[in-house]
């Protein structure tokens, strides 16, 4: 007898990371089903597209009930802090928060069989100091609005983990995604890679905001892990991971990162590998001062063991080897703009 296809639903298609995802899943054989308030941004026919805002509860019940899917990627969100700052606290928060519940709510009424949502290390705080640990309790320090909605979000998802077995929920708490496809220019990669490639400076900000640690992650290592989560939810279910002090369940991961440097050391690596595997000499950075009066966080790097232990054979691939499969896409991408 022939095995039906699996169908899966990845909310934010129009998204970076959820638009990798929806393609990989295609590939491997899922029927899947990407929505959100605007399409792909690359058109496939593998991938079946529904309108959808998440903010409307009856829009979100109704197209689980269509799709009926045994599986939910949850990447919907206001996913960047300058979006926090120009949507407002209303948007943001009906989005990261309201859409989460709705989707879980959603999962809950039509036993949808596994859920996976991306968070984010933002949802510890701005002043949390790291190593951020995923054996926390609730995790937010203290931050902005944008850190907030990713805390609730967490949380939201492991109360759901902890009062009901459907769906089996894993938070994946994301670091900075880098990759092929990302037109978010004022990310690091995107916005460095784009300016070395058309001459100009890349900006570099002195002071503490430039000193600090971050960890980068490829896109398709990051496809890989929350693949994993999905099927640890599957195969293994909310319960083990309720804890006996209360409804909370250890659902959240933080994704170990194939690379964790200051800004500085990340446009220098970009400018290297610019040079000698392509054969492009980027200028300089231009050094900018930090922005005065405005509170910086320090290093953000997070505590892995739980996802390694877990996963052991999980190797996400070097910076450098990242960014040999990245750049092609912004040289062949700067191309077809001049045109």
């Amino acid at each position: 007898m022939k095995r039906m296809a699996e169908t899966i639903l990845v909310t934010g298609i129009s998204g970076f990371i959820a638009g990798n995802l929806a393609m990989t899943l295609a590939q491997s054989g899922a029927t899947v089903v990407g929505v959100g308030r605007n399409p792909p941004q690359a058109s496939s026919p593998d991938i079946r597209f529904i309108p959808l805002d998440i903010r409307n509860f009856d829009a979100v019940c109704r197209v689980m009930q269509e799709v009926r899917p045994s599986t939910v990627y949850h990447l919907a969100a206001c996913s960047t802090l300058a979006a926090a700052q120009t949507e407002g606290a209303r948007a943001v928060l009906e989005t990261n928060v309201g859409g989460t519940w709705n989707l879980l709510e959603a999962c809950r009424r039509e036993e949808v069989g596994v859920a996976v949502i991306a968070s984010s290390d933002k949802q510890y705080g701005a002043t949390t100091p790291s190593p951020y640990s995923d054996q926390d309790v609730t995790g937010f320090g203290n931050g902005g609005l944008y850190e907030l909605s990713k805390a609730q979000q967490d949380q939201i998802a492991r109360v759901y983990a902890g009062l009901y077995d459907s769906p089996a929920i894993r938070v994946a708490r994301l670091v900075n995604i880098y990759g092929p496809g990302d037109l978010l220019w004022s990310r690091i990669v995107p916005g460095t890679i784009r300016r070395l490639l058309t001459g100009e400076r890349p900006r570099l900000t002195s002071g503490s905001a430039g000193e600090a640690l971050r960890e980068y992650l490829f896109v398709e290592d990051c496809v890989q892990a929350l693949r994993l989560l999905a099927d640890d939810a599957a195969n293994r279910g909310n319960a083990p991971l309720r804890r006996d002090d209360g409804k909370l369940a250890r659902i959240g991961f933080n994704l170990p990162a194939g690379y964790r440097a200051a800004a500085g050391e990340v446009i220098a690596a970009m400018r290297e590998s610019l040079r000698d595997d392509f054969g492009i000499e980027g200028p300089e950075p231009e050094i900018l001062p930090g922005p005065t009066g405005v509170f910086e966080p320090g290093s953000q790097f997070a505590d892995t063991s739980r996802f390694q232990s877990l996963f052991p054979d999980f190797t996400p691939r070097p910076f450098r080897e990242g960014l040999q499969a990245t750049i092609p896409f912004y040289r062949d991408y700067m191309v077809g703009i001049q045109l």
